[in-house]
């Protein structure tokens, strides 16, 4: 089998496990809104999405997944696309923006849709392009559907580089279950990612809630950026973690690389000095 059967394979199965995920946390009840507007303001450090007029401003979520973070840029903008290509997910977008005249969904992918090229003021995608088997590529698809002097705000999974040889070390062994039970079939991740989620996520991160309210340092303390967040969050979160078969990281320098060849103005990147490390948002 060539390897672009297999990437695409592979790729093909990452969003029917992810169009599963969101079909379970699909977030349409509000108990975890405040953790949710926390998380997308932790995100949205690099950039200012006041600069935009929400009358006229046009915005894409490419995967969008259950629509958590395009339902956050609403006031800013007059249109936007919410690009997602897993059914499951598709299911609860169309249910979510039902009566939503600023949203439009797509069920595309980044590197096929009907974004007219270099039509957007602002597209965004967190948490998503570490999980597509040419993630330099997909930067390079959006960027095409980016307007001159419009921005990318993006989140990528970053190689721990500024973290301690033992946090890496831990990194390591944990990525080595990821490794097996994202091989498993769906009803058996889902299970075991729920089992760490309540052995491993909420103790730990109610340590470092602990410690943190002491005034201890937590910023190298295992699952410590958890400690304010309702558990079903950590249990989305590990089963992001643990069932998903592909996931890349990247370094600062790797970014700045890819960014480059994407058209993207360098000098323009602005990377978020807190966590969640690397994201970024860059101007074209």
């Amino acid at each position: 089998m060539d390897q672009d059967k297999v990437d695409r394979n592979l790729d093909q199965e990452v969003i029917n496990s992810f169009g599963q995920e969101w079909e379970r946390f699909d977030y349409v009840d509000h108990e975890s809104d405040k953790a949710l507007d926390a998380q997308f303001l932790a995100y949205s450090v690099p950039i200012d999405l006041n600069q935009f007029n929400p009358k006229e401003a046009i915005a894409a979520d490419f995967g969008a997944g259950s629509g958590r973070w395009t339902s956050r840029l609403l006031p800013y903008f007059s249109l936007v696309y919410a690009v997602e290509p897993s059914t499951g997910a598709i299911k609860v977008l169309n249910n979510k923006f039902s009566n939503a005249a600023k949203v439009k969904v797509l069920k595309e992918t980044v590197g096929v849709n009907s974004i007219s090229p270099n039509s957007l003021d602002f597209a965004m995608s967190l948490g998503v392009l570490h999980h597509i088997p040419d993630t330099a590529l997909a930067i390079k698809d959006i960027s095409t559907r980016i307007k001159s002097g419009g921005f990318f705000l993006c989140y990528l999974y970053y190689k721990l580089d500024n973290k301690p040889l033992f946090y890496r070390g831990l990194f390591w062994a944990s990525n080595l279950l990821r490794w097996m039970i994202s091989r498993l079939p769906y009803p058996m991740r889902r299970l075991i990612a729920q089992i760490i989620a309540v052995l491993i996520y909420l103790p730990l991160s109610q340590i470092a809630k602990l410690f943190s309210n002491r005034g201890k340092d937590v910023s190298n303390f295992p699952l410590h950026q958890y400690a304010q967040m309702p558990f079903v969050m950590l249990q989305n979160d590990a089963l992001d973690r643990f069932g998903t078969r592909l996931e890349q990281r990247f370094s600062k320098n790797e970014i700045i690389q890819m960014i480059g060849e994407a058209g993207f103005n360098v000098s323009t990147i602005k990377f978020s000095s807190s966590e969640p490390y690397w994201t970024f948002s860059v101007k074209k």
